[in-house]
C-alpha cells in the first residue's frame, strides 16, 4: 500500500535581480593598463573590494586582453619593481565581507 505526506521542503531559488551598471568602451592599450594597475592592487579576493577587481580582470581577458604576465611590451613592464602597490582591507565592522 502507497503511502502519500504532505510536507515542506528547503529549495534554492535563484532570481535575476536589476542593478545599476556601467558600459566602458576601452582601447586595447587602456585595457590592458588597466589589467597592469590592478596587478597591484592586494587584499582578499573575495571578502574585500579586491574581488571586484577580480572580476573586472575576467571579463577583460574573456575579450581578448592581455594579460600582464605575457612577456613583451605590456605595460605591467613600466612598475617598478619596489613598490608595494595598493591594498584593500577587510573592513572589521562587516565580518568577512566587504559591504558598501
Amino acid at each position: 500500500m502507497a503511502e502519500a505526506k504532505r510536507t515542506i521542503v528547503d529549495k534554492e531559488v535563484k532570481r535575476v535581480e536589476k542593478v545599476p551598471g556601467i558600459t566602458l568602451t576601452l582601447t586595447i592599450a587602456e585595457a590592458e593598463t588597466l589589467i597592469a594597475v590592478g596587478a597591484k592592487i592586494g587584499g582578499d579576493r573575495e571578502h574585500s573590494p579586491r574581488k571586484h577587481y577580480e572580476a573586472v580582470t575576467k571579463a577583460l581577458l574573456g575579450a581578448g586582453v592581455r594579460d600582464y604576465t605575457v612577456s613583451g611590451k605590456h605595460p605591467f613592464k613600466h612598475f617598478e619593481s619596489n613598490t608595494r602597490g595598493l591594498y584593500f582591507n577587510v573592513d572589521p565592522r562587516s565580518g568577512s565581507t566587504f559591504n558598501f
